[in-house]
């Protein structure tokens, strides 16, 4: 097969195959041979095979063409080790068992008539880049070279990469390789070993666009031995185009490319020719995926472009499955672990009321979410007294169930101490919750220890909503005396008060879950409808008036969405006359 290799000039050590009957050279893309040389024409000069004999014909370039240092005027028949002089560029013409050919003529040889001997160039061996890491190099593969292992899909020749039976063979190993990996990672390192394999570029950046910022963001790089990635600048201007239009770009010597002339990275990385893919999903530009060579001969093609593109197409796919697979594992992950949460946190509630001759008690807690913030609990204390508390944790999910527990802890270990009052309990409490919060978070907190002899309570609230004493005439009191929440200041100080609840009297916790529900109005429940509720109900047991507020709660709200926890604890001191009174 006859041969053109390059002698001098950027492209030194470049191989072609002259295999059809017209072969085009020049700068342009769209020559059979582009050779970036500004000396070179767009399109430069072509060589015919016809008979078995090659001839060049110069296409009225700027700067001529020569042949062994003679300027070419009209069509001339090459010879075995001609050479070819075009701008910079110095070209060996090999003539090997050319078929149809009348043997081999050597320009060299005594008997080349008045055809000028060699005009001086080298005509030593062919230079060949060494790429084991990345097969066969473009040069190679332009001579059609094979070897037996090289990348995922083997080194598939430039030639091959032509016939539209390849392409989609190529295409096919492409989605059996990467349609049935779902790890993010591994996809996008298959996705550039393929590419490596039937492309062959110096570099490769599969770049996506960052969920957050919006920016377009490297995943993957792959760079020739001996590189830093680091230290490489790509083509920002011909991502943009590709990302702006949507559209694929084939830009065969960006260095002279007028849309892109301007570009720095282009200049300093002296880029001849670069390809770019959009990733598109759905209409949506997920990614690119850049490639570009810094050599001259190995220029990309518009089959080359057309291949990447359809690799980019099915990657895209590909990547969204991914994506949506890791999502999902990500959200079965996560509902395993709140239904954790939850579990933990429901066992933290009390599991039983306590037993208070006299009273009636009854409580409920429902969190808006999964796991929630809100936290109820009933404590036997040393001198025989019965502790309520009720506390709000500002959030919502795992961070606030996780302060939830720890509140729950401090409780329990503060009240059982015999010689403590109740005001330096909650101070205590106050210091360690704040040594745990992190940011904005804090914990809203009433703690009331009932007498059940005489019905005294003694309490503080720490910024919680306003426990309400119903008395059996439908009067109300409020335990509003206490402090700050709980974890905002460590040095916080606070009171206590005290208060009585009377035979046949309602004393009701809840937390603010209760009185801030929404209707699908956006009309909120309210005070007014909260404490009617309780004067209304009054005179029926623990939780029958537990149950009437819940009922009402939930008929305000209707279709809409429970935003907050809702908790709610009825305390009923018994009358004399009662007939439940034994």
């Amino acid at each position: 097969m006859p041969k053109m290799i390059i002698e001098n000039g950027t492209d030194v050590g470049a191989i072609f195959a002259l295999d059809r009957p017209v072969i085009s050279i020049g700068r342009s893309v769209s020559n059979t041979i582009q050779i970036v040389d500004r000396r070179m024409s767009r399109n430069h000069a072509e060589i015919h095979l016809s008979a078995g004999r090659l001839t060049l014909r110069d296409l009225g370039s700027r700067n001529g063409t020569l042949v062994n240092g003679v300027q070419v005027s009209h069509p001339l028949e090459l010879a075995h080790n001609d050479r070819i002089q075009i701008g910079d560029s110095i070209m060996r013409i090999e003539l090997d068992d050319l078929p149809g050919a009348p043997g081999l003529r050597d320009s060299n040889a005594s008997d080349t008539g008045s055809r000028d001997k060699d005009s001086g160039a080298s005509s030593g061996p062919i230079r060949v880049v060494e790429e084991k890491q990345w097969g066969a190099t473009r040069g190679e593969r332009r001579a059609g070279y094979d070897p037996n292992s090289a990348g995922a899909l083997g080194a598939t020749s430039i030639f091959d990469i032509k016939q539209p039976n390849r392409r989609l063979e190529i295409l096919y190993q492409v989605t059996d390789a990467i349609r049935s990996v779902f790890d993010l990672d591994e996809l996008l390192d298959r996705i550039l070993s393929i590419i490596q394999s039937v492309v062959r570029p110096d570099r490769t950046y599969l770049m996506m666009v960052d969920a957050a910022s919006g920016e377009l963001r490297p995943s993957v790089v792959k760079v020739r031995p001996g590189e830093n990635e680091s230290e490489i600048k790509i083509s920002t201007s011909i991502v943009n185009r590709c990302m702006h239009d949507g559209v694929s770009l084939l830009v065969s010597d960006a260095s002279m490319d007028d849309r892109f002339n301007a570009s720095e990275s282009i200049i300093m990385n002296a880029i001849r020719t670069a390809m770019v893919a959009p990733l598109i999903f759905k209409s949506e530009s997920i990614g690119v995926i850049y490639v570009d060579t810094q050599s001259r001969s190995a220029a990309f093609t518009d089959e080359e472009l057309e291949l990447l593109t359809s690799i980019a197409n099915q990657a895209a796919v590909a990547i969204t499955n991914a994506r949506l697979q890791t999502q999902i594992l990500e959200q079965h992950k996560l509902a395993r672990e709140m239904e954790i949460a939850r579990t933990i946190q429901m066992n933290l509630l009390p599991k039983t009321y306590p037993d208070v001759p006299g009273y009636q008690v009854s409580a409920m807690s429902l969190p808006a979410k999964q796991v929630g913030g809100d936290y109820y609990d009933f404590l036997k204390m040393p001198d025989g007294r019965t502790a309520f508390a009720v506390a709000d944790v500002s959030g919502k999910g795992v961070p606030a169930a996780i302060l939830t527990a720890t509140t729950r802890s401090y409780l329990q270990s503060e009240t059982q101490h015999k010689d403590s009052t109740l005001i330096q309990t909650v101070a205590r409490m106050n210091q360690m919750v704040h040594r745990d919060v992190t940011n904005d978070m804090y914990v809203t907190m009433i703690l009331a220890l009932l007498d059940p002899y005489d019905g005294s309570i003694e309490y503080v609230n720490a910024g919680h909503a306003h426990p309400v004493i119903v008395f059996a005439n439908g009067q109300m009191e409020f335990l509003k005396t206490g402090g700050i929440f709980l974890g905002i200041d460590p040095d916080a100080t606070y009171q206590s008060d005290s208060a009585t609840l009377p035979p046949g009297g309602l004393l009701v916790f809840y937390t603010d879950g209760v009185t801030d529900i929404l209707d699908p109005k956006g009309e909120c429940f309210g005070y007014d409808r909260f404490h009617a509720i309780l004067q209304e109900k009054r005179h029926l047991s623990a939780e029958e008036v537990r149950n009437a507020i819940y009922q009402a709660c939930l008929k305000h709200r209707g279709t809409a969405d429970q935003f907050d926890d809702f908790t709610l604890i009825v305390l009923k001191r018994l009358d004399f006359n009662d007939s439940e009174m034994d």
